[in-house]
């Protein structure tokens, strides 16, 4: 392999690329051949039709568990925010060492105040949690000073925007990650609806990556954080993504869908009104005018005010409880019957079909999500209520608590940055937990913990 060569996707056979330079090696890591499937056009295609996020999302938009249950993890990483921090060590009066975390304002370093405001940092951090947290992976693009010495912005490109170019099968090299809107629809790559940006292995130190750019005349480069891969070969496969390929959140979507053609084709009537024709007869025998006489147009209209008084007799709340009564006959062999015959038609709606269903397909998805239902208000399954307040609050904490792997592929951007720019690596950035207390112990029911 030539120095400087293509650039290998991060966590499959990638090689270290030697650099003139203290880090220098003559090494390389262990390769193997890799075939790719699904390509189009010289890219690996994110799904079989190349829009896997695409299909997704549009899943979960449909279904309130996982979008709440995804906007909850996001929150739980962001916590209350970035934080600058210095860690010290102190002795306790028993004489053992102790790690003691101490705040840093911004203001205190210049520098990255000003990267962090020109770079909408807390918007970029923010963006790139929901990146992660919905497909696994996030793409960073660096954008470098017109020396190529330091970096002067960090932009989020859109997840679901970016594929890879094909990866060379034999040395396990990546070129470029391709951005486009139009995936879906078969965009031609030499159009203006699809755009290169060189990629950069994620493994590659600052120092090599700087030297690299330089050689190359690159002047942004989007170098990918990603979950950790099993055995895919491009996209990994979040962990949550197990209620889609299982259908669940298809399951808990199709019975709204269900529901509401049932609403709106179902024939909704609430009684069946019989009137016997002897009714008629009889009313009417011995008058003026015998219900024989009476012409088709006036025993159409007869019947027809009858059905409505006794319509408006049953309808509406203020009838509530009412009683109706008819004539009762016999007939020729002495049998009884109701001149008026009314029955009450069944709603097939009315005892909550397939709401449990619902329910359990919604437990499904938490579950794959792993938030516990109490956080969002949905109960335990099985069980009754959403929980009480100290289920709450320990769901959380263990929520926070699970974060810090999670966070460490955020907080990769900020100390690829640090590491390039050459700040000061005395200080370190983390995110801080918003801890869940009693108020007995806290008015206000919070307080802040670095999750470090």
């Amino acid at each position: 392999m030539q120095s400087f060569g293509h650039i290998g996707i991060v966590g499959n056979g990638q090689a270290v690329v030697s650099m003139n330079s203290s880090t220098k090696t003559t090494n390389e890591p262990t390769k193997v051949i890799v075939h790719t499937e699904n390509k189009k056009q010289g890219i690996a295609t994110w799904g079989s039709d190349n829009d896997f996020p695409q299909k997704l999302l549009k899943e979960v938009r449909k279904n309130a568990a996982a979008t709440s249950g995804l906007s909850l993890v996001c929150d739980a990483l962001y916590g209350s925010g970035f934080i600058l921090y210095k860690e010290v060590f102190e002795d306790d009066k028993n004489g053992e060492s102790k790690r003691k975390l101490i705040q840093q304002s911004l203001r205190q370093y210049p520098e990255i105040n000003t990267f962090f405001k020109n770079s909408q940092m807390k918007r970029f951090f923010k963006e790139s949690i929901a990146d992660l947290t919905y497909l696994a992976i996030s793409f960073p693009e660096y954008i470098l000073s017109n020396d190529g010495n330091t970096i002067s912005r960090v932009y989020r490109q859109k997840a679901a925007h970016c594929r890879f170019e094909l990866m060379n099968e034999k040395s396990g090299f990546i070129k470029n990650v391709w951005v486009s809107t139009k995936w879906a629809d078969g965009v031609d790559l030499k159009s203006d609806y699809a755009k290169e940006i060189p990629l950069i292995d994620s493994y590659w130190s600052a120092e090599e990556v700087k030297e690299y750019c330089k050689k190359n005349k690159i002047k942004s480069f989007v170098r990918p954080m990603f979950y950790s891969m099993l055995d895919e070969s491009y996209y990994p496969v979040a962990s949550w993504h197990s209620a889609y390929y299982s259908k669940w959140i298809h399951v808990a979507n199709s019975i709204p869908e269900f529901k509401k053609a049932l609403f709106e084709n179902q024939v909704n009537i609430k009684y069946h009104i019989e009137v016997d024709e002897e009714y008629f007869e009889r009313k009417y025998k011995g008058g003026d005018k015998e219900w024989d006489d009476f012409t088709l147009e006036e025993k159409e209209t007869t019947r027809k005010a009858l059905v409505e008084f006794i319509d408006k007799y049953l309808r509406g709340t203020e009838n509530a409880g009412k009683s109706i009564w008819s004539m009762i006959y016999k007939d020729n062999q002495g049998k009884p019957f109701s001149g008026i015959k009314i029955t009450a038609i069944d709603d097939k709606l009315k005892d909550g079909a397939f709401l449990p269903d619902g329910t359990a397909a919604n437990s499904e998805v938490l579950f794959a999500i792993s938030v516990d239902p109490t956080l969002i208000g949905a109960g335990i399954p099985g069980g009754m209520g959403a929980g009480g307040g100290s289920d709450k609050r320990e769901a959380w904490t263990i929520l926070c608590a699970r974060s810090k792997p999670k966070r460490e592929t955020v907080l990769e951007s900020f100390e690829f940055i640090q590491q390039y720019n050459g700040w000061s690596d005395e200080v370190l950035g983390g995110f801080e937990d918003t801890i869940l207390t009693t108020l007995d112990k806290n008015p206000t029911g919070t307080q802040k913990a670095a999750n470090l």
